[in-house]
Formats: C-alpha cells, sequence, structure tokens
C-alpha cells in the first residue's frame, strides 16, 4: 500500500477498526473490553472494502500494553475461477496481537500504540482478509466453465462448437475405452 493511501485510511473520521484505547491503558491489568463489530460496508483500505463486516473485538490490559484478539468476517467481491461471473466470497480474519504501550518499551519488530493513544488494527486485518481469500473462487462446486472455443458459460447450457475429438494418437485407447467390456466378454465366451 502506498504511504499516501495508508495515512489517508489512518485519518478517515469513522472505523470500528481506529480506536482510542487511553482509557484502557489507565486501567488495571487484567481489564478487558469486547467490542462488536456490525458494519453494512467499510473501507478497510483504498484495496480493500468489506461488505457485511461481522464479528467482535476483545482489549486486554496486559503489562506491555494491549493484547488484541479479534474474530471478523465479511464479503469481498470477487469472480469465479472458471466461469468469470461476478461472486461475493467471505474473507475472514483472526487477530491475536500484543500491542506495546509505550511505544520505546516494544522490540523492533513489535507492533505498538503511538503517543496519540489511537489504536489502528486496519492494516493487520487488511493483510489477513487478503490471505484468507480462496485460490480459485467458484460460484457453486459444480460450475462447468467456459467452452475454451466460443466463450459460452457451459452453466447457461452447451454451446454449438464440435465436440474435440482430442489427440488424433490417443485415438486407439479412446476406441478401447468406448467398447462395452460386457460385448467383447460375451463374444469371447460365445465362441
Amino acid at each position: 500500500m502506498q504511504a499516501a493511501e495508508f495515512l489517508r485510511t489512518l485519518t478517515r473520521s469513522h472505523s470500528p477498526l481506529r480506536l482510542n484505547v487511553g482509557f484502557l491503558l489507565k486501567e488495571g491489568v487484567g481489564y478487558s473490553r469486547e467490542i462488536t463489530i456490525n458494519e453494512p460496508k467499510l473501507d478497510i483500505a483504498a484495496d480493500l472494502t468489506v461488505k457485511g463486516l461481522q464479528g467482535a473485538l476483545t482489549l486486554v490490559r496486559t503489562p506491555q500494553g494491549l493484547y488484541a484478539s479479534a474474530h471478523l468476517q465479511g464479503q469481498i467481491p470477487g469472480e469465479c475461477s472458471r466461469c468469470l461471473t461476478e461472486i461475493e466470497q467471505t474473507v475472514s480474519s483472526r487477530i491475536s496481537e500484543l500491542y506495546h504501550y509505550p511505544p520505546e518499551t516494544a522490540a523492533a519488530e513489535g507492533r505498538v500504540i503511538p503517543e496519540d493513544m489511537n489504536l489502528d488494527l486496519s492494516e493487520v486485518v487488511r493483510e489477513d482478509m487478503l490471505l484468507s481469500q480462496p485460490m480459485q473462487s467458484l460460484c457453486r462446486p459444480d460450475c462447468k466453465g467456459l467452452c475454451p472455443n466460443c466463450g459460452k458459460n457451459w452453466n447457461d447450457g452447451p454451446c454449438d462448437c464440435p465436440a474435440d475429438e482430442g489427440d488424433p494418437r490417443l485415438l486407439v485407447l479412446r476406441q478401447l475405452l468406448d467398447k462395452d467390456p460386457q460385448s467383447s466378454h460375451r463374444q469371447e465366451t460365445t465362441s
């Protein structure tokens, strides 16, 4: 993500993934707060808009800062890998992160709570949701795909293209497979 896009994401006015956690840091170790998330449509980043984002986020005060755990789920637009039909695919995010406060107590690769106390989970959720996308999305399990010759969607019915006869070198094998094994067995026994 480009720096300008990320900055726009951070400075947007309302997001359930951007929380002021100053009040939690004033609480004692072990204090927790659960936040229910139910957004009809949320722009998590410039390249990710999620519809029907639902789930729960739990923040627990620890000696190091805050421990965030969440399970979120929503729908993103996609296309079927066989027939190229537009579909909605379900993506999810499971967060389990420790955010350090004050920031200087964190290791170099550790996550921190900024000085303004606004914890933004958008980047973590974005990464996890993009990684949770299926490798091959299907509009339905029995999708027949497209005709490689004319491009017709076989889910709508057969096309008028001639049947592919396959590799002519394998014709003998095809004839063996097409032959009825019962009739050849009967011929051998009656002779």
